[in-house]
């Protein structure tokens, strides 16, 4: 397993959305970050290295 800035960001965005009262898990598979965000009446939000922050910013309003 490998930390690197990806991983970093997206602890950062979980440790925010969990503030929010959302649920999230780190996944490191195929040599890759992702962040799976959820909350009961918004659904699921999957982040990864190509992700664009105002689209997660949108998402977690």
């Amino acid at each position: 397993m490998k930390t690197n800035m990806t991983h970093k960001i997206l602890v950062l965005i979980s440790k925010e959305a969990i503030k929010r009262g959302y649920t999230t898990t780190l996944t490191y598979e195929f040599a890759e970050w992702w962040l799976e965000i959820w909350r009961e009446d918004k659904g699921t939000k999957l982040i990864k290295r190509t992700s664009r922050i105002s689209d997660i910013e949108d998402w977690l309003k």
